[in-house]
């Protein structure tokens, strides 16, 4: 279980689909970013946020076009558009559309997150980077070019923006910036965000449909069960654990640190999610041993060793524990 954050595979497909018309083989993707181009296809597919942003680098690249992020953002295509989207435009008013995007935004890309405030007469939408190291200009072009080109033609052609503020510096292409936002227009912000009179928030969404609406949400809402249970703090702590497992002497001062808290921090958010940090650690070594013995690749002392177990005779004792059986015992089984 990885917890390296991810984005949506509908967002690469974009990104996919542009390489593809300017003749980039899926070769060269895949070589470029580590990406496997025919897994974006899979239902609910979701790629980590490195290569992703690596697929940007090389659409720019390629394109030769730096404002390719807002013109790629500019385009409304209804079948590119993904779940999170159609969920959006088929709620009744655009207030509540904006609060169901809010939530679900993760299953977008979780290296962001969308916030809406309202401060006097302003509804504002913001994007917040909790991870600024993987910010990326041109999707974060997308993303706002997206948000103000679908709004404009799904919801209503006289939603007047405010202000639109970016979190980059301006850009030398500005003049793109005006053409396709056409209101006032702030870089160098705290986050990204588009600012509208809060009234527009009671608006009717035109193509609000109760079932598709109904059925999508259903199934996200599986999806983001999933997300959170990934994201959870003992889950952070599993991967841990499984890096420093080889070290030898695991302990939960080491693992604290690494969390930038206090061992007592550390038991107490794992009891909040009813779990010990012993209990982690062996299930962790639990998991990883019952993979080593079925790749049948390690000796069992080689595999003591990768579980931090000092002995064999240690590693055999926890592994009876857990089994019933004995290392051997279970090897000569499978066999």
């Amino acid at each position: 279980m990885s917890n390296e954050l991810l984005v949506s595979a509908s967002s690469a497909r974009t990104l996919v689909s542009f390489l593809e018309g300017i003749n980039v083989t899926h070769a060269e993707m895949e070589s470029k970013t580590g990406i496997v181009i025919a897994d974006l296809e899979k239902p609910d597919s979701r790629i980590p946020i490195t290569p992703y942003n690596q697929l940007w680098n090389l659409a720019l690249l390629k394109s030769k076009d730096p404002a390719l992020g807002l013109h790629l953002g500019e385009m409304v295509n209804e079948e590119q558009m993904g779940v999170i989207g159609h969920i959006t435009f088929n709620n009744p008013t655009l207030g509540e559309a904006l609060a169901q995007f809010t939530r679900l935004f993760q299953l977008v890309n979780e290296g962001m997150r969308a916030e809406l405030i309202v401060q006097d007469e302003l509804a504002i939408l913001r994007y917040l980077w909790d991870a600024p190291e993987f910010y990326s200009t041109p999707n974060m072009e997308r993303t706002m070019a997206v948000s103000i080109t679908r709004a404009r033609s799904y919801i209503a052609q006289q939603l007047k923006v405010e202000y639109v503020s970016f979190q980059h510096p301006q850009p030398s292409y500005i003049d793109e910036y005006n053409r396709i936002f056409n209101c006032p227009l702030k870089f160098g912000d705290d986050c990204s965000s588009i600012a509208f009179k809060s009234h527009f928030l009671d608006y009717k969404l035109p193509k609000g449909n109760p079932y598709i609406h109904q059925v999508l949400t259903r199934h996200v809402e599986n999806l983001l069960k999933k997300l959170r249970a990934r994201n959870s703090f003992s889950s952070q702590i599993r991967n841990l654990i499984a890096k420093e497992l080889s070290k030898n002497a695991i302990d939960a001062e080491t693992i604290a640190s690494q969390m930038h808290m206090s061992r007592h921090t550390l038991y107490r958010k794992l009891k909040s999610e009813n779990h010990s940090f012993q209990e982690l650690v062996e299930d962790v070594r639990q998991e990883k041993a019952m993979k080593y013995l079925s790749e049948d690749k390690y000796s069992l002392s080689e595999i003591a060793f990768l579980l931090g177990f000092s002995e064999l005779s240690a590693f055999s004792r926890a592994f009876k524990r857990w089994t019933g059986k004995s290392p051997a015992q279970f090897m000569k089984e499978k066999s």
